[in-house]
């Protein structure tokens, strides 16, 4: 059981919800489930159903997250976008997000020895050079310092651009990390 109420579906509101948030539970599901007459999130995506109970914010978490999953530049590479993400869980000991991406991480091509090993990364040879500059840039945003030598590599090889862009996705994913840790959704 969740520390909160999780809504999967519109009628798992709790209460009785105003206007604005009929309307709000209304666009979220909408934009979820186009044309699903039955809409419910699945387990895997409890943080976005903790989230619901601000509609709102549910929404433009899952515009945001969708978004910096499928469109951003830097995201199209998305073997490394996994490890990026799996490297915030294993920093926030967000054991749920992890499993919940489990799926994610195999259709890129990573394999689970590979996650297993993200604790050794240093010196695991189940890590190419690449992975262990995404692994170490992470794990520095998520620790709030970040070495002007580091962040250089980071825009040598994928530009400034590349550079502000997986740093958005370290700070996404850190969120989710934050809301799920907290909230305590159950797979």
């Amino acid at each position: 059981m969740s520390r909160v109420t999780a809504v999967h579906k519109p009628s798992d509101y709790p209460g009785t919800p105003d206007d604005k948030t009929r309307d709000d539970l209304t666009a979220l599901f909408a934009h979820m489930f186009p044309g699903v007459d039955e809409p419910e999130i699945d387990r895997a995506h409890s943080g976005v159903a903790v989230a619901a109970l601000n509609p709102e914010l549910a929404l433009h978490l899952s515009k945001l997250s969708g978004f910096a999953a499928l469109q951003l530049g830097w995201s199209q590479r998305a073997d490394l976008r996994e490890l990026a993400i799996q490297t915030v869980n294993l920093h926030f000991k967000s054991d749920y997000s992890a499993q919940s991406r489990y799926r994610a991480w195999e259709a890129v091509g990573l394999r689970m020895e590979q996650l297993a090993a993200l604790p050794f990364w240093k010196t695991s040879p189940l890590f190419d050079d690449e992975q262990r500059l995404v692994i170490e840039y992470v794990l520095a945003v998520v620790s709030g310092d970040v070495p002007e030598e580091l962040f250089g590599r980071i825009v040598s090889r994928y530009g400034e651009k590349g550079a502000v862009e997986c740093t958005a996705i370290i700070g996404i994913w850190s969120m989710w990390a934050m809301l799920i840790n907290a909230t305590q959704p159950k797979l």
